[in-house]
């Protein structure tokens, strides 16, 4: 809890004016705490108030303050608090800073904050036992925050039953989106007799649609289970060059189609991984994707797998249109998209994906852009390598080169 310039200023006063009490008469005192928004107390080490200011903060006159002990002022449940920070100020000389409850004059309990100091006397500054006190209502600054953390529990309420929507709904949706891309890849294949050229086409496109929505689907229904915390990895050991080279033909239709090149390459270090093989297939196929979608005919695209100490490196760079500074920050976060994606496909969830499935491993992704220019994405899993004795970087197989 923060205490203002001025909230310090009057525990120095009111320092400087108890500074020598035997010797400053009570009204003099009394006079210049007089006009301070906040009670003003000089204590004895056990807590008793023997002068305070005429602050009406607990309804009471200061002559019916005097005499009293934290006992007799402060909720039970807080007494062991604030005498602890008496305390610490009186026999220890530090600073006592503590949130309490006080007795009122009509009987109901006031939240404060009270800050307590160890007094000096005589010109010498010799230390005394006594304590200066300035306390102040902080009512107000409570229900703040009793309304904020309501407000954080409704809002993580909603989050936890949009995600259990999410997944029972895209779980609803699969069943039958794969029953339409099963009979479309029947009637493509023509198993059950010829087709026209025309209906051949048009399953191909149901299938091929439908394979699209199920990639989808799939991305939001693992978004939901990551932010639910149900998402396991299942770290084994496999062949992460042929997981590279998978996805990197995956692309390969798309990067042909939209003019641009596709090179992938791999550390022989890297061949091998001890990671989830799926996380780490689904990390590369989205940011491959990625970058094809967004790079222009004519530009390149590149995969490289490389090995640091005990880490396993992922770099995807293309020559695409970049992501402005402002964005960057964003980008990740489920359904953010940058404006370069405005009317693209695509849900924004690969990014976030990507940053979710490299955190399940323990590992993070740096992203580095130029809009104009490119970007580059770089995954570290921290604990996939499996050292082998080769380190130079040779083209994948079946990438190309």
């Amino acid at each position: 809890m923060g205490v203002n310039t001025s909230f310090r200023g009057r525990l120095r006063a009111a320092l400087q004016a108890l500074r020598a009490p035997a010797a400053a008469p009570v009204e003099e005192w009394r006079a210049l705490t007089a006009e301070a928004p906040d009670l003003i107390t000089h204590h004895v080490p056990d807590g008793r108030i023997i002068r305070a200011s005429g602050a009406a903060l607990l309804g009471r006159a200061p002559l019916l303050l005097e005499g009293l002990t934290p006992r007799d002022l402060v909720h039970p449940d807080d007494v062991a608090s604030v005498q602890a920070a008496f305390r610490e100020a009186s026999y220890f000389g530090r600073d006592g800073a503590v949130t309490a409850r006080l007795l009122h004059a009509d009987g109901r309990h006031v939240w404060v904050e009270l800050r307590c100091r160890r007094m000096t006397v005589g010109r010498g500054e010799e230390w005394s036992g006594d304590i200066v006190a300035v306390t102040r209502e902080i009512a107000a600054f409570k229900a703040e925050s009793a309304a904020l953390a309501a407000a954080r529990d409704a809002a993580l309420a909603a989050t936890q039953e949009k995600t259990r929507f999410l997944a029972a709904m895209s779980h609803e949706l699969r069943t039958p989106l794969n029953a339409i891309i099963g009979f479309s890849e029947v009637m493509k294949e023509e198993m059950f007799g010829p087709l026209s050229p025309r209906y051949r086409d048009y399953a191909a496109l149901i299938a091929q649609s439908g394979q699209h929505l199920l990639e989808l689907i799939n991305d939001v229904l693992d978004m939901a289970k990551i932010e639910a915390g149900k998402a396991d990895i299942h770290q084994a050991l496999f062949d992460l060059e042929a997981v590279a080279a998978g996805a990197a033909r995956f692309v390969e239709a798309a990067a042909a189609k939209g003019g641009v090149e596709l090179k992938a390459a791999v550390a022989p270090a890297a061949r091998r991984a001890f990671a989830d093989r799926r996380a780490v297939k689904q990390i590369l196929l989205n940011l491959l994707s990625n970058a094809v979608k967004f790079t222009p005919p004519g530009g390149q695209v590149m995969l490289a797998v490389t090995v640091e100490g005990r880490a396993v490196v992922l770099t995807v760079a293309d020559t695409g249109a970049g992501i402005a500074a402002e964005e960057l920050a964003r980008l990740g976060r489920p359904f953010a998209q940058g404006d370069n994606a405005r009317g693209r496909e695509g849900t924004g969830l690969g990014l976030a994906l990507v940053k979710a499935l490299a955190g399940l491993h323990g590992g993070d992704v740096m992203i580095r852009s130029v809009l104009g220019e490119g970007t580059v994405v770089t995954v570290r899993l921290p604990h996939a390598a499996v050292p082998l004795p080769a380190a130079n970087v040779v083209p994948l197989r079946g990438a190309a080169a």
